[in-house]
């Protein structure tokens, strides 16, 4: 093999090499060499010529094995990144997932949100379980917090919501005539489903104006206008609740006829004035609420309804005179002064 190296059938090795390195390549005994060498001076009369020789298969053979590794070597980097993207999408899943819920939830409206999946990564499924803890939590907290009530409270901040304040606000009491009697021949569940309907038909009509339902106690219902927001149509708005609630009841009260019930009757008092309003309460147990004179007057005015009873509507709405002048209800009925129990002074009156 070394002596076919000046074989006259040799030809050029086209690659580049070191400056100083030569090469080139014969065909002998069936395969190719390769043939690399240079020469050395300084070692005797006639310089040296110092290389080595290779076959091709070797050659072959080698590149073939480094065209596997690099090969290998490429799949395992797509592989790898495959792996990645799709443990990536294995921990971004549960984290969109959870930022979507707990957006849903911020927005007040935990219904509309799924308890989350559990996860093979320990972290995301602790994640999950606290986070289904607390939506059930939350599911529970609104049945006794007000929603409508806990947006305004976001809507205008955490110091107007904590700090009890001085307002002009109108007072709305609610109550139905002759509960007492009707739910005496009644089980305590029909009872509880008649008093969730009704309480249902008032909060609507309540919270369509934008007031606030302050509390329910036994039948009666209480709520106000301009608080915790700044309303400064308070009065018109609790009247034109009033006025809803007595439309809805007239229309309950015709199909009751039809299935052979007695109708429902109610009254309602209503009167604007000023309260102190915000969390009021023990440290462990607040309520977003108003208090004072105007509170009892309001209530005062819906009793006055047992003698003062409207005899055209199943609902008597009476108003004091403060409300009908912010109202400016000119078609108001003006009943007069009335005595009001509790009151020094008798208070004009109106029904509508």
């Amino acid at each position: 093999v070394l002596a076919a190296m000046w074989s006259d059938e040799r030809y050029p090795l086209y690659i580049k090499m070191r400056k100083g390195i030569q090469g080139h390549v014969v065909d002998a005994f069936g395969t190719s060499y390769l043939y690399v060498y240079r020469e050395l001076d300084g070692y005797g009369p006639e310089p040296w010529l110092v290389g080595g020789y290779i076959s091709r298969d070797v050659i072959d053979e080698e590149r073939n094995r480094l065209f596997l590794m690099a090969g290998m070597g490429v799949g395992a980097l797509i592989l790898s990144l495959l792996s990645a993207v799709l443990l990536a999408r294995n921990i971004a899943r549960p984290v969109v997932r959870l930022a979507a819920a707990a957006a849903e939830v911020s927005r007040l409206k935990p219904e509309k949100v799924d308890p989350l999946p559990g996860s093979m990564f320990r972290e995301l499924n602790e994640q999950a379980r606290a986070f289904n803890a607390m939506l059930r939590g939350l599911r529970w907290l609104e049945v006794y917090v007000p929603r409508r009530l806990v947006e305004r409270l976001m809507t205008t901040g955490a110091e107007g919501g904590m700090t009890t304040e001085a307002r002009t606000v109108t007072i709305m009491f609610t109550d139905i005539v002759g509960f007492t009697r009707y739910s005496e021949n009644r089980t305590a569940a029909q009872v509880a489903a008649f008093l969730n309907r009704h309480f249902a038909m008032v909060a609507e009509a309540v919270e369509a104006e934008g007031g606030t339902v302050d509390k329910f106690i036994g039948d009666a219902v209480m709520a106000f206008w301009g608080a915790p927001e700044a309303q400064p149509d308070h009065a018109e708005r609790a009247v034109r609740a009033a006025h809803r609630i007595a439309r809805d009841l007239a229309a309950l009260n015709a199909r009751r006829r039809s299935e052979g019930k007695p109708p429902i009757r109610m009254r309602i008092g209503l009167h604007s004035g000023p309260v102190a309003v915000g969390n009021i309460g023990a440290p462990g147990r607040m309520n977003y609420t108003i208090v004072g004179d105007s509170v009892n007057t309001s209530h005062r005015l819906e009793e006055l309804g047992h003698t003062l009873a409207d005899p055209n509507s199943a609902v008597t709405i009476l108003l004091s005179q403060a409300t009908q002048e912010a109202a400016g209800l000119d078609g108001a009925e003006d009943l007069g002064p009335q005595e009001i129990r509790g009151r020094r002074e008798a208070l004009k009156v109106y029904r509508v």
